[in-house]
């Protein structure tokens, strides 16, 4: 990723606008730049890379904003994806979502293509509600659905009852951590990043005890809510993915979502109970294969 030389000189001077005009001023122009170059995937990638907190490999050629612009006066409220929201840049999904106005695109179009009317869908690692409110929104379009969001800490579960009831959309909040077993888990921040960035809390986190919740597995849970439709699941748990999955066995056997949507980041699933390898052969022994991958850290699996 690289700048030419007019961009890094027309990002520098807006560097100087904000010493000028102060750094809200300065992230609003930002904001407009980015969510214009953000049409193509390069321009989306560089925009991510540009507000990100770390990086993969060093960028020396690519502009990175100061992050003075996103701590000072870090909640906003913007339009993006068509929604109302709350934002706080403090986090890198809320600041990447409002400087290049989406986030994983790729697995937003799929969603978006991929849902009909009447689509029961799960979002388990909901966070604030970014995939669930999108999906939502698509499924009022299309006339019925239901969307069910597992998200386990309080303030990101608040968060997106709160962006759900601003926008008219319905979607049935369980507060609750997905897992093997039943029980109680404890969810840890990252020491690498802000304690607001909500997207790195963990099972498996090396940072402070962030939230404790109750743990149930989906196979409970459906037992107990009487469900009997699933059709399209997203898992984004930071590393817990296969135990997700495999508390969750028996609702794939019985129900069939034809779609599965599963972050497969290996610098995450190393801290928890298998890699990439595992749990393909977990999904092949519930009778899914690989389909594809939107996004990048991001797998799809439907029914064989």
């Amino acid at each position: 990723m690289r700048d030419s030389a007019l961009q890094r000189w027309l990002w520098r001077r807006l560097e100087r606008l904000a010493s000028i005009a102060g750094p809200r001023v300065a992230r609003t122009v930002a904001a407009f730049a980015m969510r214009a170059g953000a049409r193509t995937e390069r321009g989306f990638a560089k925009g991510l890379f540009r507000v990100a907190s770390r990086r993969p490999i060093p960028m020396p050629d690519l502009w990175t904003m100061p992050p003075g612009w996103w701590t000072a006066a870090p909640v906003v409220r913007a339009r993006r994806l068509g929604l109302r929201l709350e934002l706080d840049l403090r986090d890198n999904l809320q600041r990447t979502l409002y400087f290049t106005g989406t986030y994983e695109p790729g697995l937003l179009r799929l969603l978006a293509a991929e849902l009909r009317p009447g689509d029961v869908v799960a979002d388990v690692g909901a966070h604030v509600g970014v995939h669930a409110l999108a999906v939502a929104r698509r499924l009022l379009a299309l006339g019925a659905g239901r969307v069910i969001a597992f998200e386990p800490t309080p303030d990101s579960a608040a968060t997106l009852r709160m962006a759900a009831a601003r926008n008219g959309l319905t979607v049935e909040v369980v507060q609750s951590a997905l897992g093997e077993k039943e029980g109680e888990t404890e969810l840890r921040g990252d020491p690498r990043y802000d304690t607001r960035d909500a997207g790195v809390r963990s099972q498996f986190g090396e940072g402070d005890v962030v939230a404790r919740a109750p743990m149930t597995t989906f196979d409970a849970w459906a037992a107990g809510a009487g469900l009997d439709r699933l059709d399209v699941v997203k898992i984004d748990i930071e590393g817990a993915e296969i135990l997700a999955l495999r508390g969750m066995g028996e609702t794939l056997r019985r129900l069939r979502p034809r779609l599965l949507a599963i972050e497969v980041k290996d610098v995450v699933m190393e801290r928890g109970p298998g890699d990439e390898a595992a749990l393909h052969a977990l999904l092949r022994d519930c009778g899914y294969g690989a389909a594809g991958s939107p996004e990048r850290h991001v797998a799809v699996f439907r029914p064989v």
